[in-house]
């Protein structure tokens, strides 16, 4: 009776985590799809001004994701994922109503502070839930959950601009967003025991005084010296720093791309932007599962290999002819499943594996924080440099080039890290 209650309340938690985080994305990468029409209002705005709005986003992003996986320490996922739920959805309604360019910046930056505490948070919930064996698949497995909810967003965002114009693609989301809080509330639990059961992770420290790693309760300075002296992390925090540029490069200015550069709508340019997230998830699972079974729990391998690959792609985007969408959309798809597996390896799994138990959530926050750092150019940095190419994309897929091989190379430097219970 004990095992079958367990498996229901894995299933309720996987469940919950999944939909709670997905339905973040409705609310986070509808700004990527209005954009195109919000430079067709606002005629006076550049490309960069237009992308520093998701730059200082990314910029409070990446200070919400230390400061909150600090905090998540404490009070867990059920309160902080609840909470920024609720102001996700307050600040897309606010923002829909506003005609303000600073307003805008400040508004989507709280957004960004907000919406950080998420990931760190699923990721040490689900640790607690699940065994170190399936780590890497279940991770793989549950980031799917921002996979598709950046289709969902892209997909409703992309009709709301078309057919009823650009603020309701923020304030539909936004009512979304409510309920899902409540529910997330009422039915999420942080760890076994808070249901009753005995614990599951299995790379904690038993009675039996084997060598596995205890779970002592620290204090905030003690998790931050542990989390900031850990040199497995600090290699993994700038791997992805650069590896998350070039994700959110993708995810900003896509449906841009496909509508400038190949003509089509903003209906059309969203459907076919959606390529990327959706076989991004393939990727995730594929790269969890890999990392698994034919690497022996190792994620940086797996890392490196997509990331090479990663590179060529953005290469190849240099020789897509103008208006060749369905190149470009295949491309697409290519590059989303390269990126998208090391993104859930590297502020997943990796950073569970090379933490302290005590301090995953903020390990994960830290590592988080460094992305969101190099998420801070895919907006005013690309935007830069498409105004400074006179509205061109070589430079920006030659730039993406050269930090998808940088990431990829910092990998190679922990090629045989693996989870501490394995060490």
């Amino acid at each position: 009776m004990e095992k079958t209650s367990l498996r229901s309340w894995q299933y309720r938690i996987f469940t919950l985590l999944w939909t709670g985080y997905a339905s973040y994305y409705l609310c986070r990468v509808n700004f990527a799809v209005a954009q195109p029409e919000m430079l067709k209002e606002f005629t006076d705005w550049t490309a960069a001004q237009i992308g520093l709005i998701p730059s200082v986003y990314a910029a409070c992003y990446a200070v919400g994701q230390f400061v909150n996986g600090q905090i998540g320490e404490q009070l867990g996922a059920r309160k902080m994922m609840t909470m920024a739920i609720l102001m996700a959805a307050v600040t897309n309604l606010l923002f829909s109503q506003t005609s303000s360019y600073s307003m805008m910046l400040v508004l989507w930056g709280i957004n960004g502070f907000v919406q950080s505490a998420g990931w760190s948070l699923l990721v040490k919930t689900l640790s607690d839930w699940t065994t170190v064996r399936r780590r890497g698949f279940l991770i793989g497995l549950i980031s799917t959950c921002y996979q598709v909810g950046n289709v969902m967003s892209w997909l409703l965002a992309g009709y709301l601009c078309q057919e009823l114009g650009w603020r309701s693609a923020f304030w539909l989301p936004s009512l979304i967003l409510f309920p899902m809080a409540v529910i997330f509330a009422i039915g999420l639990r942080n760890r076994p025991e808070d249901a009753g059961l005995p614990p599951v992770r299995d790379d904690l420290k038993t009675n039996h005084g084997d060598s596995k790693i205890a779970v002592v309760k620290m204090t905030a300075r003690q998790v931050l010296v542990e989390t900031l002296t850990n040199r497995t992390l600090w290699i993994l925090a700038l791997g992805y720093f650069c590896m998350n540029s070039v994700r959110y490069a993708f995810m900003n200015w896509t449906v841009q791309y496909m509508a400038d550069f190949h003509g089509l709508s903003i209906k059309g340019s969203a459907f076919m932007a959606v390529a990327l997230p959706l076989i991004g998830s393939v990727g995730a699972v594929s790269a969890g599962w890999a990392s698994d079974r034919l690497f022996d729990k190792r994620r940086a391998p797996v890392c490196a290999i997509m990331l090479f690959g990663l590179g060529l792609v953005c290469l190849a985007f240099l020789f897509v002819p103008q208006g060749a969408w369905g190149i470009a959309t295949c491309l697409l798809g290519l590059a989303g499943f390269l990126v998208y597996g090391p993104d859930m390896l590297m502020s997943g799994a990796a950073s569970v594996d090379a933490s302290n138990p005590s301090t995953a959530a903020a390990s994960t926050g830290f590592i988080m924080s460094m992305g969101a750092t190099g998420a801070i150019f895919s907006g005013a940095g690309v935007g830069l440099l498409k105004d400074l190419s006179g509205g061109k994309w070589d430079l920006i897929f030659m730039v993406l080039f050269g930090l998808s091989v940088l990431s990829g190379l910092l990998m190679v430097l922990i090629w045989n890290a693996r989870p501490k219970s394995n060490s």
